[in-house]
């Protein structure tokens, strides 16, 4: 099961940059919704989530836990 989710991200990140060249914002935003259930189970099921899709579905994750520890004292 885990490596049918992470083949199916692989997928959708594919038709997600197909969709992006295209300027299809509709098939884009849908893509990018079925991307982001996919992630949410696969980490529920503890499997290792691509850098990318992750990126994707959550931009701006690592800049938060960064700006969160650069603010804690030493």
């Amino acid at each position: 099961m885990l490596k049918a989710l992470t083949q199916r991200i692989a997928e959708l990140e594919t038709e997600i940059d197909r969709a992006t060249t295209l300027a299809d914002k509709a098939a884009r935003a849908e893509l990018l919704e079925d991307l982001e259930r996919h992630v949410e189970e696969l980490e529920a099921r503890g499997g290792h989530v691509p850098p990318s899709a992750r990126a994707r579905v959550r931009p701006g994750e690592d800049e938060m836990a960064e700006d969160f520890f650069d603010n804690m004292p030493i």
